[in-house]
Parts: structure tokens; sequence; C-alpha cells
């Protein structure tokens, strides 16, 4: 087989059912590839068990993978996939009828090992005129119209890139990413992008697909201040992460950053609330406040805990995380 399409999901049926519809419907032959949902709640989805049908074309085949994280999830699926490609995009994105074929046409070069496609996100009601400069929150992603090599260490958006299965086992995967669990969230890393540069890294080729570009669904509740704030949140987790896997930093410059960054969350807040008219304006400074804030307190949790960062240096995550391990143990809430 050709592909798998991956689906990692968490809770969210209404909208998985019109990314299956418009997955199913591709110019690509159903013969050529397979559709894999990973149910990534604790508990398996009886309402998403009864979408298996291996009979279908393109066959769509159901697994639960309880240990929480995004990650998880898509090795999960990896190694449940039977195609040569692994397509991986999320349970709220809509693919035009080309999608597919234009993602895995730049895998005719030998050297290309991970695709990104464009990202065009699908406001489901009129934004507020301060969103625009948060599309990359929102996972927009637009290099242009001209398909071309990414150079180092430019990095695809998760909801909708693909690798060839060889590649993703022999770099060890993605980099931990989000968590259905908020209580998980410090656990968070670097995702597609940590994928990206490992790739990169051993000397393979990514490259830029626009064609291949899809919608990324943007609801009311993702166009508030609750939001953003959240998603810069986890912006900063991220951050905190890439800081110390690529620079490794010690105790005393993490608890340096940690009081940096605390202070520049501060200054950006009251900017925000006392200086700032604007409403652009201002939601960036309160967005900056919020990831300068949790920079600050993910560092303070890496100096303390040696298990972070000895979960946050692994080379592996796809082939090491078992029940039982030390990752495992740290998917425990506190």
């Amino acid at each position: 087989m050709e592909a798998s399409v991956i689906i990692p999901t968490f809770r969210r049926t209404a909208f998985l059912l019109d990314t299956l519809a418009s997955v199913g419907n591709q110019a690509l032959s159903g013969d050529r590839y397979e559709v894999i949902i990973v149910d990534n709640a604790p508990d398996a989805t009886p309402e998403l068990q009864v979408l298996q049908n291996e009979g279908a074309m393109p066959p769509i085949r159901y697994m639960h993978e309880p240990l929480n994280g995004l990650h998880n999830a898509r090795h999960a699926g990896a190694r449940h996939a039977r195609g040569e490609i692994l397509v991986y995009v999320d349970d709220d994105v809509l693919c035009p009828f080309s999608w597919l074929g234009e993602m895995l046409a730049p895998y005719t070069q030998s050297d290309v090992a991970l695709v990104a496609g464009k990202v065009v996100l699908r406001h489901e009601v009129e934004p507020p005129p301060w969103l625009g400069q948060f599309s990359g929150i929102l996972s927009a992603l637009d290099r242009g119209d001209t398909a071309h090599r990414v150079e180092p260490y430019g990095s695809p958006v998760g909801c909708n890139m693909s690798i060839r299965k060889s590649v993703l086992f022999s770099v060890g995967g993605f980099n931990p990413d989000g968590f259905g669990d908020p209580s998980l969230l410090h656990l968070r890393g670097d995702g597609e992008c940590g994928l990206a540069r490992k790739v990169h890294d051993a000397g393979w080729t990514v490259w830029y697909a626009p064609e291949a570009w899809l919608e990324h669904r943007v609801p009311s509740g993702r166009m508030t201040r609750e939001y953003i704030e959240w998603r810069s949140a986890i912006g900063g987790i991220e951050a905190a992460y890439a800081d110390l896997r690529y620079h490794r930093r010690s105790t005393l410059g993490l608890l340096t950053r940690a009081l940096f960054f605390a202070s520049c969350s501060l200054a950006h807040r009251v900017w925000a609330e006392i200086f700032s008219r604007d409403s652009s304006n201002r939601m960036r400074s309160i967005a900056l406040a919020k990831r300068y804030q949790y920079q600050s307190i993910q560092r303070w949790r890496q100096a303390a805990s040696e298990n972070l960062r000895r979960e946050t240096f692994r080379s592996d995550y796809l082939h090491t995380v078992a029940r039982g391990s030390t990752a495992a143990k740290l998917l425990q809430p506190e």
C-alpha cells in the first residue's frame, strides 16, 4: 500500500466525521491508501469504533492508544500502518479532492523524506480584527505558491504533513506534542518541529508542497482572548523545551532564564493593561505576556526535575516509550 492517512483524535467526533468524509473523497484511487483513526481518549470511544470498515475504499481502521499525547497517538498509527508514506492530519481539517495525490507526488524524488503541505485557515464565524497576527498559533502555513526544498530548520505543521515510514522510525519519531489532559502540558515538546530537525540532521530533504493544501477549521471558540492566551502558554512550554534540548542549559542557566522571562512577562502585562489602547497591540502584548510567563514556569520545572530534563534530552520517543518506563510514569498526573 502506498500511503496511510493517520488521524489522531481526542473527543472531537463531530469534526472528525467531516475530516473523514473529505479524506475519503480523493482523486487518488482508494486502493492506494488507507485511513487510520487513532483514538487517544483514556477509554475507547464507541462511536469511533463503529467507523472501522476494512472493506471500504479506502479502508478505514480504528485503534485505541490510551497513553496520552499527540505524539503517542501518531506513533501508534505509524506502528500499525501498512503504507510506505505516513500522512498526518488533524481531526478538524477539510481536504480538497486533489490533496492526497499532491501530498504524495514529491516522493518521486528519492531524497525527499518529509513533505509539508500548505494550511489555509477556515474561519467559521467572522474573526475579530486582531486575530490575523495569530495565524501561526492557529496552525496556518504559507511558504508561497512555489514548491521548494525547505532549508534547515524549517518545519511543517502537524495538521498537514507526511513522512516516509522508514525515516520516521530511523530518526526516533516525533518529539513530545500536545496532551488532551491539561495536567500533562508540562511534558510538551516541539513535536513535528523537532521531527523535522532530526530529518534535516540525518541528511534528508524536507519539501514544501503548496498544492497539497487543506483547510484547518477555526471555530468561534478559537477566536477568543482566552484561547489565544492558552495557545501562547503552550508556545512558551515548547520554547523552553527547545531551548533546553538544543542548548543544554545548566541548572543555573535555567534559573537565570526563568527570572528573565518572568520579568518580560510582567513588563508585557503592564503594557497591555495600562498603556496599550489599540486592540491588536494589546492582544499581542497579552499573548507575549502569557508566553513568557510559561517559559519562566517551565524553566523552574526543568531546573527542579531531573526526570523532566532526562525526558527532554531523549533522542528517541518512538521505540522506547513503554508502559512502566520513565516517560509513562511522567505521564501520570501529579
